[in-house]
């Protein structure tokens, strides 16, 4: 197979250009595209009758397996996913919310507050205290 570089004048054949995996038809005679440093192979007519069966028959067979593969990897991608997610839950869940570093840094007794006491609240609470012990009797 005789090699040629990118635009150079070609006579109408099959080429193959190995960098980028393409074929190019040239019709008639005239330049390759691309670039000067890229390169192209003439693909000759008879290797072409006799891998092109061979390359549709793996198409062919394989094709199938490509999609079962591929329907494979996103079923397992998605219960990876979901396995990660109910064990990130269930670490949260499982994890008890006491934090020893807390106890205990102050020995001391809890300061008393001398807030306002709520007037709302205490109303509340006189007169739910009334009524038990008037329903009490």
């Amino acid at each position: 197979m005789r090699r040629y570089r990118g635009t150079e004048t070609v006579e109408p054949a099959l080429y193959f250009n190995v960098r980028q995996l393409s074929f190019r038809s040239m019709q008639e005679r005239g330049r390759l595209p691309g670039r000067e440093e890229e390169t192209w192979y003439r693909v000759p007519t008879l290797a072409l009758l006799v891998v092109g069966p061979i390359l549709g028959l793996a198409f062919v067979v394989f094709l199938p397996l490509i999609g079962f593969a591929m329907v494979g990897w996103l079923l397992a991608e998605k219960a990876t996913r979901l396995a990660a997610e109910a064990t990130r839950a269930a670490v949260r869940v499982l994890r008890p919310g006491w934090e020893p570093s807390l106890a205990f840094l102050s020995r001391s007794k809890p300061a008393t507050t001398t807030a306002d006491t709520d007037a709302w609240a205490e109303a509340a609470r006189k007169k739910l205290d009334h009524t038990d012990h008037d329903a009490a009797k």
